[in-house]
């Protein structure tokens, strides 16, 4: 599923959705043995789904697949057979892989701290006929190129060969529909320019700025301009909010403001003839304001975590010197508020995998090969990585709890009991594949772990500095970010009923790096959505939700069993393909 790999991963919906089914049916086991329990709640199932959520952010955000195994000597070795060089190579083990994760998984948990029955018949028709669907979509599709209806060229095959084609995936229709309209709208002009305009004219320079013969992930190739300039773009407008932010709260404190809640709390004394919606609204918000963390005790447990880290790292890796850690952790804040702002307003996680790249770019050149420089950018993409997971992870479970009115700190304690319990598991579940299958990393064996290569690929070319980058792509990055400044600037300064017309710049970057394809989805998504509120409002704004939300769990956890499909070896059994016409002669 394109949308499982490239950046989607609903894993937090139907972690809910599985963790209430589990749950309700062993009541209803219980309840039918004569024993009375108490009824399960959305807050024990809010619970449930931020523990799910941290012990299954560690094993996705551990590496093991990319840049931990990056590390060993397999795979240095298939790409250089004749290599022997110690300091660029860490074969993983239990007792490092537990040490590692330990010491970073926590340290970005604490520092983001400061900062009715037809419902849900409608959700089940819809998760149902998701599900269902993404079936049918999976039988008629065999592993190959532009195969299936995956590849429907809805507007012709020319704009398909564009990226502008149908996937027919539920999971992007239904964030559509969830999604503002200015949020679909920026994904649209954000494909066009990228896929009409600018690859296009990059795709002329092959082979006078950048070479085509290198891999996917390559520095040296095309794909350079497509990560770092989306993720440049992605940096800027972030860069922009947090000064913002930081600017409004010094005129705020100045004012004399109270400026200790993010979030706004109505008076009591304003409910009077307020709608049910808004009163409900200031109870939430009320909830969640009064079991607040304390602030200073987050950053205390927070700037504890870092010290240990880099204690603790140039033991583990002792090519990584203490000040490599000091400014991964100096970085990391921006890069998780990239990442939480992004996902915030898409649902699209892609900002970790481009900045495990601008962290492996970073730390690679600034170490070099004579000192270890491979180990040290792997790690950083690590340290970096964890740090951000677990900061985005925390703030979606804060989102969430803060609809079912759950307790934040009972969020919190469930996700510091996920993150820890993700420490121990992913490491177990690396030794039983390294006891289970002792060709595992190899070429062509069972579990060759594809990816490990070409991150450490990344890695070495990295080594070189910025020289290793194509023709003009700094350029193409330095113009990128400031134009993530400039286009927020220009929103703010219109007025507000025309700065909604200005498209938001990091919300242009999200299909630059995942795809132009994810625009017809979302445009589709926010069609059928204004379609519905034109013809019966209430109504829609009712069930709009309800059905986006059916659509992106049936898809998703269809993505689930095709894992297993693939692990059993079981492939569709058909392949339907659209071709051109062939003129007759």
């Amino acid at each position: 599923m394109k949308q499982s790999f490239y950046g989607f991963n609903p894993i937090n919906m139907y972690a809910g959705i599985v963790g209430f089914s589990c749950i309700k049916a062993w009541i209803l086991i219980i309840d039918k043995c004569g024993i009375l329990g108490p009824p399960f709640t959305r807050q024990e199932n809010t619970l449930i789904q931020a523990t799910v959520l941290g012990i299954t952010g560690v094993t996705s955000s551990g590496g093991l697949a990319s840049y931990i195994f990056g590390m060993s000597l397999a795979t240095a070795k298939q790409r250089d057979p004749v290599i022997d060089d110690k300091l660029n190579i860490k074969n993983p083990s239990v007792g490092w892989l537990l040490a590692f994760y330990l010491t970073t998984s926590f340290v970005g948990l604490f520092f983001i701290v400061p900062f009715e029955r037809k419902q849900v018949t409608t959700f089940g028709k819809f998760f149902s006929f998701s599900f269902i669907w993404s079936g049918v979509m999976w039988a008629r599709l065999l592993v190959g190129d532009n195969c299936g209806f995956s590849f429907f060229p809805l507007f012709g095959f020319k704009a398909t060969e564009a990226g502008f084609y149908w996937d027919w995936a539920g999971t992007y229709v239904g964030v559509g529909m969830m999604c503002p309209y200015s949020t679909t709208i920026s994904v649209l002009i954000g494909a066009i320019f990228g896929y009409t305009f600018m690859f296009p004219e990059l795709q002329k320079k092959s082979g006078k700025w950048y070479t085509n013969e290198v891999g996917r992930d390559s520095f040296h190739g095309y794909s350079a301009y497509r990560s770092l300039v989306s993720t440049a773009m992605i940096l800027g407008d972030s860069v922009y909010q947090i000064l913002k932010l930081i600017i409004i709260g010094l005129y705020r404190k100045l004012q004399d403001k109270d400026t200790t809640t993010a979030l706004p709390v109505a008076d009591t004394h304003s409910t009077a003839g307020s709608s049910a919606l808004e009163i409900d609204e200031q109870f939430r918000t009320q909830n969640f304001l009064n079991d607040i963390i304390s602030t200073k005790y987050s950053f205390a447990v927070c700037a504890a975590l870092m010290l240990v880290s880099i204690i603790v790292l140039p033991i583990i890796f002792p090519q990584v010197k203490w000040y490599y850690v000091v400014v991964m952790y100096i970085l990391c804040p921006l890069f998780a508020f990239s990442k939480i702002h992004a996902q915030g307003a898409t649902d699209m996680t892609i900002v970790t995998a481009n900045v495990g790249k601008i962290a492996i770019f970073i730390f690679g050149s600034w170490a070099g090969v004579s000192r270890g420089g491979i180990v040290v950018a792997l790690a950083a993409n690590g340290v970096i990585g964890n740090f951000v997971s677990s900061a985005s992870d925390l703030m979606v479970d804060f989102k969430t709890g803060y609809l079912t009115v759950s307790s934040p700190m009972s969020i919190l304690i469930g996700k510091f009991t996920g993150i820890a319990a993700g420490c121990i598991i992913t490491p177990l579940i690396f030794r039983y594949f390294q006891v289970t299958y002792p060709d595992l990393g190899i070429n062509f064996s069972t579990y060759p772990v594809p990816f490990a290569g070409p991150t450490r690929d990344v890695a070495s070319f990295a080594l070189e500095g910025p020289s290793v980058l194509p023709k003009y792509c700094l350029l193409f990055c330095y113009c990128a970010f400031a134009l993530g400044i400039i286009i927020n600037i220009i929103r703010d300064v219109l007025p507000k009923k025309w700065g909604t017309f200005v498209p938001i710049p990091l919300i242009m970057a999200v299909p630059i790096t995942i795809g132009s394809y994810m625009a017809v989805d979302l445009c589709l998504g926010s069609l059928v959505a204004l379609i519905w509120r034109f013809k019966n409002k209430s109504q829609a704004d009712v069930f709009i939700p309800i059905v986006g939300s059916g659509l992106i769990c049936g898809d998703g956890l269809w993505t689930l069993l095709v894992s297993v499909f693939f692990l059993i070896n079981w492939k569709p059994p058909a392949c339907v393909r659209f071709l051109k016409t062939q003129p007759e002669e």
